[in-house]
């Protein structure tokens, strides 16, 4: 991995591109890699959401392939692949823009083949929880050498206790995945939040999470926290009104915030690149240019690479 550069690992498309849909061509691939290596990331983690699981299998096979291909001069390296589920909560909120129809408890067999069909290149599995024999699904995971996320889920405190004692060590875009409305406490960010051994990600983009939330998950979690982009296809695109597979008509701000066309106020994924998510928490001051490049660079990769801080 270049020892230099931003490290994304969560990205679900760029530019026009979608990694959870077809067409997909290698091509289409190294159009991202390219993309986001004139951007300053020089590596990331295709990410997989909920879907089909035969659709799933195709589309990882695809990334995965094109990985050997990679030309560190003029690409970000692909580092492996995230799957966002399937395991995930199927109650309303919790999903957010998952297709229910795919939600399914854990299956390790299938974790098995995805990592035969990819060569290994799974690296992170984001799941809840909250479902039967999750202890045991998330210890196997851990066993094939693949990082468990918790995320998407409305898991009791004794269920997230119980999950980072089997090996979870990551909260998925802290925050967010939830419900509009929680109980005061106890609730999953309040749960997560008091496990010190799980790190967290979080979407630095100014509209998944207001400065006040932000500020309090960096307190808390400090060197345990990094940034992703979480970026759709629709990152990279010129501002304006589109048609998204999910979510329907879609419009994409200047500034760079993607919502439901006929509700302002709900938002259609993230469409920053993590170059524009350190821009943008910089020119807002959020954060220091320093902090900033930390929480884009130096701690995903430490997180990745199990480097001891």
């Amino acid at each position: 991995m270049n020892n230099f550069g931003l490290i994304d690992l969560q990205v679900n498309g760029h530019g026009g591109v979608d990694f959870n849909q077809l067409p997909l061509s290698p091509e289409d691939v190294q159009k991202v890699c390219r993309s986001l290596r004139n951007e300053g990331t020089v590596g990331f983690l295709p990410t997989l959401v909920t879907n089909d699981p035969n659709l799933t299998a195709t589309l990882a096979k695809i990334i995965s392939n094109t990985a050997e291909r990679y030309n560190p001069e003029t690409e970000a390296e692909i580092l492996g692949l995230h799957l966002e589920g399937p395991f995930i909560s199927p109650q309303p909120g919790a999903r957010g823009a998952h297709n229910e129809r795919w939600i399914t408890k854990p299956d390790i067999d299938w974790v098995r083949r995805m990592q035969d069909i990819t060569g290994g290149k799974i690296r992170i599995l984001t799941m809840s929880p909250e479902w039967d024999n999750s202890t045991r699904f998330i210890a196997a995971v851990c066993q094939l050498g693949i990082k468990v996320a918790v995320g998407h889920t409305l898991a009791a405190a004794e269920q997230i206790i119980e999950a980072v004692d089997a090996g979870a060590t990551l909260s998925t875009h802290l925050g967010n995945g939830l419900p509009a409305m929680l109980a005061r406490h106890p609730n999953p960010v309040w749960s997560q939040l008091a496990q010190d051994r799980l790190w967290a990600s979080v979407i630095g983009d100014g509209f998944h999470l207001p400065k006040e939330v932000f500020d309090v998950i960096y307190r808390v979690k400090k060197e345990k926290m990094f940034l992703v982009s979480d970026s759709t296809s629709f990152t990279g695109m010129k501002p304006g009104r589109y048609n998204a597979p999910i979510g329907g008509d879609v419009v994409l701000t200047t500034e760079g915030k993607l919502y439901l066309a006929q509700n302002e106020t709900l938002l259609a994924g993230a469409a920053m690149s993590l170059r524009q998510t350190v821009d943008t928490l910089i020119a807002r001051k959020w954060l220091t240019a320093e902090e900033a490049l930390t929480l884009t660079s130096v701690r995903p990769r430490q997180y990745l690479e199990n480097i001891n801080l």
